[in-house]
């Protein structure tokens, strides 16, 4: 795993406004921190050995079959889980994106390339990875064009990972479509839908043969209980954990046009509530060792991303007043 990921919180003190994760932070956990808390005797206990309970109650909530459904230890464990099922095929990456998929395809000998656009599919490819809507830039391949391509490219398999789905107003491939298709392998991220980033917790949907294959993989009790209690807990309480997109996106326009008005950073295109950012002076690392240090903010160091280099941060948009604050917080630095 590369240095560097989001929410490296762990390396400082006193961060007050969390930009640096792909999470939205204005969800109230009291509920399920008291759930959890009444479940803790279970811990002295094993958990199921494969999370079949939960699995089953994702299917029903999909209208899939639980045979369609497979239950992580977050959604970076179906990477390493999907990396491992394909051992040694030629992949290709579409870039700039989340790079575990390269790492978990290095650590089990894959052939990789980096593409560019869908159209860019290379002939030898036997997977395609892609992050839809991606991570860093925010942006959505359209629903159909990315259909095309796979219907085009019946010997390729796609790996998709939904784990932003929830962010965007844009039309998205749904996993019942997804689970239709013998060629495709979507993921999804309940850390990031309910923001849970420390109980890890994923899944992924496919076809039952495809699913099969990446079973076979997957350790016992990969998924422990206390996350397979919270699963529970927040698919009973998804009323609790809506947002009003409409809202984000009006906010993460707002916030895009007050950071391009700076003069001095370019902000990319977003279709969610991620925005990609470059700087036209000084370094991502910079930035970000100040905002972190002096105002107690922390942004995403996006330099380690494929194709990206040392002039480029990420945020996700939060509320107006954060996002105000982080605003005065890069005027404080341009200043020095």
């Amino acid at each position: 795993m590369i240095n560097g990921h989001g929410d490296d919180t762990y390396l400082y003190k006193d961060i007050r406004i969390n930009f640096s994760s792909n999470i939205y932070n204005q969800f109230d956990h009291e509920g399920l921190f008291c759930h959890l808390a009444d479940q803790l005797d279970k811990v002295v206990s094993y958990p199921e050995p494969t999370p079949l309970s939960l699995e089953t109650e994702l299917a029903m909530m999909l209208s899939l079959r639980p045979e369609q459904v497979c239950v992580t230890n977050g959604a970076t464990e179906a990477i390493y889980l999907i990396a491992q099922t394909f051992r040694r095929n030629k992949s290709a990456i579409l870039t700039p994106t989340f790079a575990e998929y390269a790492d978990a395809c290095r650590m089990h000998e894959h052939q990789l390339c980096n593409i560019f656009t869908i159209d860019e599919i290379p002939e030898r490819a036997e997977t395609l990875w892609l992050c839809c809507p991606n991570n860093p830039t925010g942006t959505v391949i359209p629903k159909e064009e990315l259909i095309k391509a796979i219907e085009t490219h019946p010997a390729v398999t796609f790996i998709i990972d939904a784990s932003y789905a929830p962010f965007t107003q844009q039309p998205l491939i749904t996993p019942a479509e997804a689970v239709s298709m013998p060629n495709v392998i979507m993921l999804h991220s309940m850390t990031k839908e309910f923001a849970i980033p420390g109980l890890r917790l994923g899944y992924i949907t496919a076809c039952e043969d495809l699913l099969h294959s990446i079973r076979l993989q997957r350790m016992p009790w990969s998924v422990n209980q206390v996350a397979i209690d919270a699963g529970h807990y927040l698919l009973m309480h998804q009323d609790e954990y809506q947002f009003d997109v409409k809202a984000l996106m009006d906010e993460r326009e707002h916030t895009a046009s007050a950071l391009q008005a700076l003069g001095v950073i370019e902000v990319w295109p977003s279709d969610t509530h991620i925005l990609l950012c470059k700087l036209r002076m000084g370094r991502a690392s910079a930035l970000k060792d100040y905002l972190a240090r002096e105002e107690g903010i922390l942004i995403r160091d996006a330099s380690n991303f494929a194709g990206l280099d040392d002039t480029f941060f990420r945020i996700a948009v939060q509320s107006r007043e954060e996002n105000e604050q982080l605003i005065k917080g890069i005027i404080n630095w341009i200043a020095l």
